[in-house]
């Protein structure tokens, strides 16, 4: 897995809730529908009432214009008594929704003459008074809680006498037409839910399915394009045309995955190449360089030795010591020189008894020297009580680690930087801690750690901690790095001696 796909993180999906896409897209509908279908309804019974009062007006007219014909020709001069018989003839021959009342002009005054219906008590409109001067019907429309369309006819011929006012009721119209107006929305509502109920089914079958098919696959596309699983190309074609694109692009994905790890596998491969080719030219430059110094060393040796048993004989003990610490480290060196030269290598640990405090000691003395140029102090923890605990390693090489070690913490302290060294056994093993308080390792020069030929120095070859590594796994031990809150801390775990 690439590290871009190992550190990506899925983003928390929203909450989807209860509405989702093909429910809402159902009630949009619905609500749509419930709009549209009442409305077009509404809209229609309007007109169609409308229409019927139209057709209303003109039968109302026709009736009116009979009626008063009628009247005109049994009554010419608008005897009261005729008019009376005439209606009272006519209202058994019609419904009840129609009455009649006949007008007689009495000095300039329209006066009720005759009714159809005795309850019938109605004054003279100025409808009646237009229909009169002008000689025409006039019809007009009377709303309010009794709405009833009402017809003005002159009477008596070219010299009409009197009006015959005629009002038809519409009560029964409205009643048909609110109960008309009740069933067709009750049969828009309806409607509107079968509507909803199929857009709902459809879109979840053509909509939602294909959505959720594809979501998933998405979202398993978190941990990396190669371990995704396709989109199944289910729905419409215009979904399964994206699904059918989303694996393309995870096809793409997978294969440019590849390629980059197989090109980071090469530059690995080429990058290990260039350390070994690195690591052979310093091997046949050390095997020429501890041909050269070999004569050399042998000759200071002896020339320390002298200066020690005459420094020894002079009373001067502290620089016979000094010398002594020389001559050990000559002599640990030319081990490495006559291993190299022999066997090409480090030399065979010896597999003998080290008490790791008294060599840690010892290692501190003989970098004094380095340590007053550097202006930097070292201290060694007490031993721990108890018994001292004993090593089972090589000395000469546990005395490289830590040179390695002392000596890199020199290097990257400040003057007045300190470098703190402990001692001790833990879960079965021995150790060496060796801590500084300097600025520590930055975080680039942490994921290259004990690789050959990589420093965080200005000067160096990157060789020290591969090669101390190297040394504590061959006496069967460990170098680790520690985290620590300030400076770098570093342990050499041993085992035991038995």
């Amino acid at each position: 897995m690439t590290p871009s796909a190992r550190n990506s993180t899925p983003r928390p999906e929203p909450p989807v809730g209860p509405l989702t896409l093909p429910r809402r897209l159902a009630w949009l509908t619905a609500v749509l529908a419930v709009l549209l279908v009442a409305g077009s309804t509404e809209l229609g019974l309007a007109l169609s009432e409308r229409a019927r009062l139209e057709d209303l007006k003109v039968e109302s007219v026709d009736l009116a214009t009979t009626l008063a014909a009628y009247l005109t020709r049994i009554a010419p001069t608008g005897e009261p008594s005729a008019l009376l018989v005439g209606l009272g003839g006519w209202s058994r021959r019609h419904i009840t929704e129609t009455t009649a009342i006949a007008f007689v002009l009495v000095e300039d005054q329209l006066l009720p003459a005759a009714a159809s219906d005795t309850s019938v008590d109605i004054d003279p409109s100025e409808f009646d008074r237009r229909a009169l001067t002008e000689g025409a019907p006039i019809a007009w429309f009377r709303d309010g809680p009794l709405p009833a369309q009402e017809v003005a006819v002159p009477l008596g011929g070219r010299e009409p006498y009197g009006v015959l006012h005629v009002t038809v009721s519409t009560g029964r119209l409205n009643e048909w037409a609110h109960e008309e107006r009740q069933r067709a929305l009750l049969l828009a509502l309806g409607a509107a839910l079968l509507v909803a109920a199929g857009v709902a089914l459809l879109t979840t079958r053509w909509v939602g399915r294909p959505l959720h098919s594809l979501t998933r696959a998405m979202a398993g596309a978190h941990g990396g394009a190669e371990g995704s699983p396709e989109a199944p190309e289910v729905g419409p074609p215009e979904f399964r045309l994206l699904a059918r694109h989303y694996n393309d692009l995870r096809d793409a994905l997978v294969l440019r995955q590849r390629e980059s790890e197989a090109r980071a596998a090469l530059l690995s491969l080429e990058d290990r190449a260039r350390n070994y080719d690195r690591l052979a030219q310093a091997e046949e430059i050390a095997a020429a360089f501890a041909h050269e110094i070999g004569t050399p060393l042998n000759t200071m040796s002896g020339h320390l030795q002298l200066l020690r048993e005459d420094l020894r004989r002079g009373g001067d003990h502290h620089g016979a010591d000094r010398i002594g610490l020389l001559l050990a480290q000559i002599d640990r060196v030319t081990k490495i020189v006559r291993g190299r030269l022999e066997g090409g290598g480090w030399p065979a640990p010896e597999g003998e008894r080290v008490d790791l405090h008294q060599l840690a000691q010892r290692m501190l003395r003989f970098l004094e020297p380095s340590l007053q140029a550097a202006g930097v102090q070292a201290s060694l923890a007490p031993r721990p009580a108890g018994p001292t605990p004993l090593s089972r390693s090589d000395n000469d090489l546990v005395e490289q680690i830590l040179l390695n070690l002392l000596k890199n913490a020199i290097e990257a302290l400040p003057r007045g930087g300190h470098i703190g060294v402990t001692t001790g056994a833990r879960d079965g093993r021995a150790f060496v801690e060796v801590a500084d308080d300097g600025p520590g390792l930055p975080p680039e020069a942490r994921s290259h750690l004990f690789q050959p030929f990589v420093t965080s120095k200005a000067q160096g070859t990157g060789l020290g901690l591969a090669v101390s590594r190297r040394l504590a796994r061959a006496l069967g031990g460990e170098l680790s790095y520690l985290p620590s809150e300030r400076g770098t801390r570093w342990q050499l775990t041993l085992p035991l001696s038995e």
